[in-house]
């Protein structure tokens, strides 16, 4: 596929407008959620629309995140990217000098990371393959369709959590015992969320630099200050 070096910055940098927007909603939720929990009076004035907000902008960070990752071939996404480097570098060498190095050894590995493996295969991730597994389960089955058996485990692996939490906070147990986690978790947590969000952005500034794309700016984090008015009782 011939794709011009201006029309690929345009994808790139569309595709690090969704990881930056992914974590701006990532750390809204997380912060919103840990808020709630910890100085309920702070969010007083109104607990469910801070809930529901922080709900909401957890789904958008799965959205985009599953956007990035996307597999099909009309995506604007990692994989596409990576292919259209492989593709396209050395016609852009040819014509821009100034641009860098490609490492071939580098970028194979990129694009081996983005590609569902099965184990024992070479290079196999099971952490990032797992998590883009859980990734796009959860789009598919608890955001763009909500499906029955995913809702009755996801109530159960909430069960579970309730339940450790109790036996967590429960100061007269001194030896307590947790039930175990439900097998098949259909949800990512913030930790999940940012190791995705961490890896797509390294690979994606790795190719914004060797083509000398600019690397904008992180959103700033401007919430804090309405969080600290808006919600004061």
């Amino acid at each position: 596929m011939t794709v011009e070096k201006e029309e690929f910055g345009d994808m790139v940098r569309s595709i690090d407008d969704r990881l930056s927007e992914a974590q701006y909603y990532l750390s809204v939720a997380y912060d919103l959620y840990y808020g709630c929990n910890s100085t309920p009076e702070k969010y007083a004035k109104a607990p469910c629309f801070w809930r529901m907000t922080a709900l909401g902008f957890r789904n958008l960070c799965v959205l985009y995140v599953s956007q990035v990752y996307d597999q099909h071939k009309d995506a604007v996404s990692l994989p596409k990217i990576l292919n259209i480097v492989d593709s396209n570098y050395k016609s852009w060498k040819e014509h821009s000098q100034e641009i860098g190095e490609l490492d071939r050894k580098q970028l194979e590995k990129d694009q081996t990371k983005l590609t569902y493996k099965k184990p024992g295969d070479q290079d196999y991730d099971p952490n990032l393959d797992g998590l883009k597994k859980i990734l796009f389960n959860q789009r598919d089955k608890a955001i763009a369709h909500y499906d029955k058996k995913e809702h009755f485990k996801y109530k159960n692996a909430l069960d579970v959590m309730n339940t450790n939490w109790n036996i967590l906070n429960n100061e007269e147990d001194e030896n307590p015992v947790f039930l175990p986690m439900p097998e098949e978790m259909t949800r990512l947590d913030k930790d999940d969320l940012q190791k995705l969000i961490d890896e797509a952005r390294e690979i994606c500034h790795r190719y914004m630099s060797l083509l000398k794309i600019e690397i904008p700016p992180e959103f700033p984090e401007d919430y804090n200050n309405l969080l600290d008015i808006s919600t004061t009782p």
